[in-house]
């Protein structure tokens, strides 16, 4: 579950039309994609270790997906 995970550990990849990028959880938190509701992270790693995790330990809420928003 996210509660585990610190959010400036968890680096979100986020696809956008200029370029793919990589933030924190905390600042895609922070910032989020605004209106564009087809920007949304694509894939999430821990910073400190480098291993890929599940888009669920993103919470529902900053994911972009429908039933979030």
């Amino acid at each position: 579950m996210a509660e585990d995970w610190d959010p400036d550990d968890l680096m979100v990849t986020v696809e956008h039309p200029m370029g793919t990028v990589e933030v924190p959880l905390s600042e895609w938190i922070a910032r989020g994609p605004g209106p564009r509701r087809l920007l949304r992270p694509k894939a999430v790693r821990s910073r400190a270790t480098g291993e890929a995790l599940p888009l669920s330990v993103i919470p529902e809420r900053y994911r972009n997906e429908r039933p979030g928003r």
